[in-house]
């Protein structure tokens, strides 16, 4: 019952097609990024030099909000959802990770592409209960430095203690289906928040950005840190470099699409009274 609840809040969004069989409009946008990745040399760059050259082929890209929501139930088989036709913040960093990590690319590579979105989404990789999937960024950079494929910098680019403690998902139960629906699913995302609570983090308060910005390198993982109560970050993106200055190339939902900030990252965060500072991944700068 638990696995039925799970999985008939994880679909699609705005396709019939599932994420194993990735949907027609999703094949077309991989074939025009083998064509890109052969035009960027990207097979030989390493993962780090990547990144943001990948990110780049998003721009423009249109956000949409809730694009691994359901419509209709599905099994594990069926997932990771595949959607590269309109992302938000967390999609297209998970999109541009998952092809940055490929080992080859072209017709063939398809699998292999969904195949790492599915490690790069759920923790150790494997698709369970509600609970697998990474859904606090701060668990998820933890995981994906247990498996090799992000390092946290934080603490080298400046950062301080990060004390705050987790707990916003079981608190308000009440705005997540599954955990409203399932005592027993409830009790594993208690335990999630608990492991994140007992684990030492580093943040960069934002009045020490421009400081730390020297530190931060292109395509660096910037994960935006808040004040909502419970709750470790609102909001990531990619480091950007332009003139000397640290920009965020992110699935913005004000402007409606992929696109780099207008101002650099300390005076865009500036702005926002809800962002309290960063956190930061790096790639592996080998293949």
């Amino acid at each position: 019952m638990i696995r039925k609840v799970l999985f008939m809040t994880l679909l699609l969004y705005a396709c019939g097609c599932t994420a194993a069989n990735v949907g027609k409009e999703d094949k077309e946008i991989l074939r025009r990024f083998w064509r890109y990745a052969a035009r960027e040399k990207l097979a030989e760059k390493g993962i780090a030099e990547r990144v943001p050259v990948i990110a780049r082929f998003f721009v423009g890209t249109p956000y949409a909000s809730g694009t691994l929501e359901v419509a209709a139930e599905v099994t594990a088989e069926d997932l990771p959802v595949v959607n590269l036709r309109a992302l938000d913040c967390v999609t297209f960093v998970e999109n541009v990770l998952a092809l940055a990590y490929l080992e080859r690319y072209g017709n063939g590579a398809e699998q292999a592409f969904v195949d790492n979105l599915r490690k790069i989404r759920y923790r150790d990789g494997r698709i369970g209960g509600y609970a697998s999937r990474l859904h606090y960024s701060s668990d998820w950079l933890y995981e994906m430095g247990r498996q090799g494929l992000l390092t946290d910098v934080t603490k080298f680019a400046g950062g301080v203690p990060y004390g705050k403690r987790i707990g916003f998902m079981t608190k308000n139960a009440d705005r997540y289906p599954v955990l409203k629906a399932s005592p027993a699913e409830k009790a594993q995302m208690k335990k999630v928040e608990e492991a994140i609570n007992s684990r030492p983090y580093y943040y960069i308060p934002k009045h020490a950005l421009r400081k730390a910005c020297g530190r931060i390198r292109e395509g660096d993982v910037v994960l935006i840190t808040t004040t909502i109560k419970g709750l470790d970050t609102s909001h990531l993106g990619f480091a950007v470099k332009r003139d000397g200055k640290t920009y965020l190339l992110h699935a913005s939902s004000a402007g409606k699409h992929v696109m780099l900030t207008a101002k650099p990252l300390d005076a865009y965060m500036a702005e926002i009274p809800s962002q309290s500072g960063i956190m930061l991944g790096r790639a592996r700068r080998g293949k």
